[in-house]
């Protein structure tokens, strides 16, 4: 494998040079005109297959339409209550705004403030993955349900000859937060597994598979997170995985390295038209024989998520080809094997992905990396073809299952599955887990990527405690608060999270300390470091919603000469409107840490609890 990422490296880098008129030496392979000499590979960019997409026709969605075509092929959920079981278990207190204001907008809890911004989802998908799909799709409920915590699986399924189990679009949310109680919170590997392990031990044959983008965004954390989440994968029978357009964001080299496979230690990523660093370290395909049945996967990138990502890639990093041209090439191929059911894995929007189905005869189910918000309850038919669509939804909150049943009457059925509490913790995965916290240790924050940033207003953070000289009623009413123990919560090593501690994940430190940003994951200049130099910084203190008070409190303890004017600007720096603080308190308490903050009424709730005005 090393061996294999050298040379492509070394052809990537050659690829670079001639692209960009550079001028290797003669001994490089290149003639010193800097034309290219035999054996050259030649700019990748001129051997992208392009096609102008057709017309999108969006996927219908009337609920009655639907029930009566699938008819006898496939079993429906008619009872919302009669939903799935579902395991797996994430973290990643991050969600773009837009996510944040759209579920909330879809639940009737945004705030005043949040109502005036806007309520669509990212622009890559807006379009294409919000027409045509039913109300259950385009809603995302972060709070498991009663009835989320009590699932049947399969209640009435006859025994399936085999069963795929459906994920993807983790987007680095690996485990719920736990914030405000794991009972609430959906999602996570921790709980995917013990479902998958549920599901084998009823005797089933059960195919895993997943449509990517098990991280959010790059980076050295990212990274991290990526391994982890491909080894807990491989661990729990992971039969096909896709490459999302985020996992593409990572180190090419690194990615190669995990996600590559070779004869002597095969992994399950596969895609038909995404090779990296000019070389294919993944088969286009996989067949998969279980219970009887040849399962054939495949999986390929939308051509809209290629122009997504295209200015984010280094020239010849990662080469695309037609996803309708690749799997006019392996459907057949698929075929010729004996597969009688085939399935594509499509990292792409809903109508991209309808598309697909309709353009190339043969596939039997598309799993879809489109749509926004939680999955719907039912398949959807794709019209002019034989196949039909699932979501998998965001975050890993869901799941499902596709049995797979020698009745011609009722061939297929299908259930959505909610990632709950239901599912215990799986003790191989805790221990996945621990290793994850202790190479974040290792890496430390430098080696994770992350230095100290000048605070946006220029003042340095003091501590609670010096706060506390004038403001001791206020000082008091923090000493009683939840916030002062916001950083026991994830050192103690008897937490709810296995006992694991998270005091080195800058995930978790960022709103669990103070002098970081919430929402950036990094630290400010004078913020919280670690235990033992920062314990003036332990918990959510005064200055995460006030701001850094250096220049108040040196100011009004004379350690500064200030005027009458200074002295009142400065004080007035330090106040935060009450019509602000709700928006503030969001950083942290956001839709998927602090679900009950977000119902109405939450804010004047919490606020009693917690209520302060000025100095003595």
């Amino acid at each position: 494998m090393k061996l294999r990422i050298l040379i492509a490296t070394q052809l990537f880098v050659a690829n670079i040079l001639l692209t960009s008129g550079c001028k290797p030496s003669a001994t490089e392979g290149q003639s010193t005109n800097g034309s290219p000499s035999d054996g050259q590979v030649a700019s990748p960019n001129s051997q992208t297959t392009s096609r102008t997409s057709q017309t999108s026709s969006s996927v219908r969605s009337e609920t009655v339409d639907r029930k009566s075509e699938l008819g006898s092929v496939i079993e429906l959920n008619a009872d919302p209550l009669v939903e799935s079981q579902a395991a797996s278990e994430i973290q990643e207190p991050i969600e773009s705004v837009a996510q944040n204001a759209v579920a909330s907008a879809e639940r009737s809890i945004a705030s005043p403030a949040e109502t005036s911004e806007s309520l669509s989802p990212p622009a890559s998908d807006a379009a294409s993955d919000t027409a045509g799909i039913t109300a259950s799709a385009a809603t995302m409920d972060v709070v498991a349900t009663e009835a989320e915590r009590n699932q049947k699986i399969a209640q009435d399924w006859p025994e399936p000859q085999a069963v795929l189990y459906l994920s993807g679009q983790q987007q680095g949310y690996i485990e719920p937060c736990g914030c405000t109680g794991l009972e609430s919170q959906k999602g996570g590997l921790i709980r995917r597994d013990t479902l998958l392990t549920d599901l084998r031990q009823r005797g089933w044959e059960v195919v895993p598979i997943d449509v990517g983008n098990q991280v959010r965004r790059a980076g050295a954390q990212s990274l991290i997170k990526f391994e982890t989440s491909a080894r807990a994968l491989q661990q729990m029978g992971y039969q096909a995985v896709t490459l999302g357009i985020n996992d593409l964001k990572l180190s090419k080299v690194d990615l190669i390295q995990i996600a590559g496979s070779e004869a002597s230690s095969p992994r399950p990523f596969i895609s038909a038209n995404v090779a990296v660093l000019l070389s294919d370290f993944w088969p286009s395909s996989k067949v998969v024989q279980a219970g009887g049945r040849k399962i054939g996967i495949t999986a390929v990138m939308g051509q809209q998520h290629q122009v997504d990502i295209k200015d984010e890639l280094e020239s010849g990093e990662v080469e695309f080809t037609d996803p309708v041209t690749s799997l006019q090439k392996v459907v057949p191929e698929l075929q010729a094997q004996g597969c009688d059911y085939i399935v594509l894995l499509a990292h792409a929007s809903l109508a991209e992905s309808a598309d697909l189905a309709r353009l190339v005869p043969g596939i039997d189910l598309v799993v879809t990396a489109g749509g926004f918000g939680e999955p719907t309850l039912n398949p959807e038919p794709i019209e002019g073809s034989q196949a039909i669509m699932l979501q998998v939804g965001t975050k890993g909150m869901y799941g499902g299952i596709v049995g797979l049943f020698d009745d011609p009457q009722q061939p297929v059925r299908y259930q959505r599955l909610a990632i709950s509490s239901q599912f215990k913790d799986s003790q191989r995965m805790l221990e996945l887990f621990a290793n994850y916290q202790d190479r974040l240790k290792e890496a430390g924050l430098s080696g994770l990527g992350l230095s100290p940033a000048t605070h946006p207003s220029g003042r340095k953070f003091v501590g609670s405690e010096v706060c506390g000289d004038c403001h001791t009623k206020a000082f008091e009413i923090w000493k009683d608060s939840p916030h002062v123990h916001a950083t026991d919560s994830i050192v103690a090593a008897n937490n709810d999270r296995g006992g694991i501690a998270r005091h080195f994940d800058p995930e978790c430190i960022s709103c669990h300390v103070t002098g970081w940003n919430p929402q950036g994951f990094s630290p400010y200049e004078s913020g919280y470091l670690s235990l033992d130099q920062s314990e003036h910084l332990l918990g959510s203190g005064c200055e995460n919603c006030h701001g850094p008070g250096s220049a108040h409190s040196a100011a009004e303890l004379g350690d500064i000469e200030a005027s009458a004017e200074m002295l009142k600007e400065l004080r007035e720096e330090m106040i935060l409107p009450l019509a602000k603080a709700e928006v503030k308190c969001m950083e942290c308490h956001d839709l998927d840490n602090s679900p009950a903050f977000h119902e109405p009424g939450a804010f004047d709730k919490f606020w009693e609890q917690v209520k302060h005005y000025g100095k003595d």
